[in-house]
């Protein structure tokens, strides 16, 4: 019988690296080392092996009787100011291999704020000025008295006011930043002006009434009949009724003054009420603004900033239009003061504008200052994403015109700069010598593609401004 032979050394060796590295992988990659065999009756150290998968991160961005308020004022929260993460991912080090090299940070692509001359654009009818990089364009005609819009969250679908009784709706299916037509989703309605979007429901701000239409999956056309939340709104003086949901959604309702200066019989005129969103349990947000026809929420709070437009017959540049936050349970002076403490002549009591806050922002008066908001989705260079913009309607009521533009308040750390001009031209000349007003901004909004939106109402058309790509 054959003898068997002990195995020799090295494959012995050989053997047990192979189990050992085998146990360790846990499903990965496993590694032989073969130690060859020497004259040394010890065996040589296997070197170390570690095996190491770097991870690549990348921050992602997240996507009724109403009786005068008795409230505390609430104090607005106001975010802080998001800092930049960036999130750095490297391999750990190898024992006896060189190490990965760490991961290469991800920043989000921003726009650099072009530099040069502001540009002038050729329209139908005139030219329009506005900064280096930015471009205009007619996106929609024939849309009569556009005033306000809303963008439907469920689709982006750009609707709009016709104050000569319509809501249209301007779809762009093709995404060449023109309307492909000019639906009716609703009309016979008395002087419309504003519009939001809450839950399956449109809003909409009549001069007499507030009413909504329930417009599920995305509708063209609304399902059912129009809904009467808020009738028997007091009708003449200012005719605009702008309607807005709120953070915490409830809706609410800017009713202007139905003169120049007076003590109104009905308290819901010359301030802001606040509803359900039914209608119901009604009652005074804040009061004394002769005509907060533009109101919307600085992104990310509870604060509400509104355009006042101010009373007329004491002078071309007196008193200012107002850009101010607007708080509940507060009073803004009007009829007895004018931008803070400044009592209007009709009425000498000084003591009921001692406590009244000046504005945070004045404008200049008889701009007529109405549609606003707030630039943090306009797809452009970051320092007009930091911004409020106001588009001024015009004066009717001033010896030597002035407004017919749109204008942007800088921020910084959310408090706002002096405005400067952002699109103008639509009153043409010098200031001395206007010429012929050729449009009236009314409405401003960001739509769902990062473009600015502002509708005429003298010309019928919805214009867009965007950022050169």
């Amino acid at each position: 019988m054959q003898r068997s032979r002990p195995l020799p050394l090295f494959v012995l060796l050989t053997f047990s690296a192979t189990l050992l590295l085998s146990a360790c992988g846990s499903g990965k990659a496993t590694a032989t080392v073969i130690v060859p065999p020497t004259a040394a009756a010890a065996p040589t150290a296997s070197p170390r092996v570690q095996v190491a998968a770097a991870r690549s991160d990348t921050d992602v961005e997240p996507p009724a009787t109403i009786a005068p308020a008795t409230a505390t004022a609430v104090q607005p929260t106001t975010a802080p100011a998001a800092t930049p993460t960036v999130v750095v991912t490297s391999a750990p080090a190898a024992t006896s291999m060189p190490p990965a090299p760490a991961a290469t940070p991800q920043v989000a692509a921003t726009k650099a704020a072009p530099s040069g001359p502001p540009q002038e654009h050729q329209l139908p009818g005139g030219a329009v000025t506005l900064p280096a990089g930015f471009t205009i364009d007619v996106y929609a005609s024939n849309v009569g008295q556009a005033r306000f819009m809303a963008v439907r969250p469920s689709d982006g679908m750009l609707f709009v006011a016709d104050a000569g009784g319509r809501i249209l709706i301007l779809p762009d299916a093709n995404h060449d930043g023109k309307a492909d037509d000019v639906i009716v989703f609703a009309s016979s309605l008395r002087q419309p002006s504003s519009l939001a979007f809450y839950q399956d429901w449109l809003y909409v701000g009549e001069t007499d009434k507030v009413s909504r239409f329930r417009v599920p999956n995305n509708a063209m056309q609304p399902e059912g009949d129009k809904e009467v939340i808020i009738p028997n709104l007091p009708t003449g003086g200012h005719a605009t009724r702008t309607v807005a949901f709120g953070p915490d959604g409830r809706l609410y309702l800017a009713i202007g003054s139905s003169c120049n200066v007076c003590e109104e019989k009905d308290n819901r005129r010359a301030a802001i009420s606040v509803y359900d969103p039914d209608g119901k349990n009604g009652r005074l947000f804040a009061t004394g603004l002769r005509n907060a026809v533009g109101f919307t929420w600085q992104p990310g709070t509870n604060q509400i900033w509104a355009t006042v437009n101010g009373r007329d017959s004491i002078g071309d540049d007196i008193p200012p239009d107002d850009l101010r936050v607007v708080k509940d349970g507060g009073f803004y002076g009007w009829p007895y003061c004018y931008n803070g403490p400044n009592p209007n002549p009709e009425y000498k009591d000084a003591a009921k504008c001692a406590n009244v806050p000046p504005d945070e922002v004045p404008l200049q008066a008889h701009s007529a200052a109405l549609g606003i908001t707030f630039g943090d989705q306009f797809a452009a260079p970051q320092p007009y994403k930091e911004s409020l913009y106001i588009a001024y309607h015009g004066s009717w009521n001033r010896s030597v015109k002035t407004g017919y533009k749109v204008v942007r308040v800088p921020l910084v750390n959310g408090k706002p700069g002096k405005p400067e001009d952002f699109a103008w031209g639509w009153l043409p000349g010098a200031a001395n010598d206007p010429g012929q007003v050729w449009g009236r901004p009314a409405g401003v909004t960001i739509g769902s593609d990062g473009a600015m939106y502002v509708t005429d109402d003298s010309k019928g058309r919805v214009y867009r401004i965007a950022a050169a790509s």
